[in-house]
């Protein structure tokens, strides 16, 4: 292997590593500076409609002519 190609190489992979870290450090900063909302519990809601319309769906695809009546969390 020619030594030119070798150092192009290495060269190279330590760019992208460095522009990698750079982004790292770039969105740390972001994500101090502006911090994501915090997720609490919520009472039953829209998003509940949401799961029951999904899972409704679902089921009545994998198995037509049913009717999903109940869905229970399994803790």
């Amino acid at each position: 292997m020619d030594t030119k190609l070798l150092w192009i190489c290495v060269s190279s992979f330590t760019g992208v590593f460095g522009v990698l870290t750079f982004l790292a450090i770039t969105m740390h900063v972001i994500m101090l500076i502006f911090p994501g909302k915090k997720i609490t519990a919520q009472a039953a809601g829209s998003e509940d409609a949401v799961v029951y319309a999904a899972v409704s769906s679902t089921y009545a695809r994998l198995y037509p002519g049913t009717k999903v009546s109940k869905i229970e969390e399994i803790k």
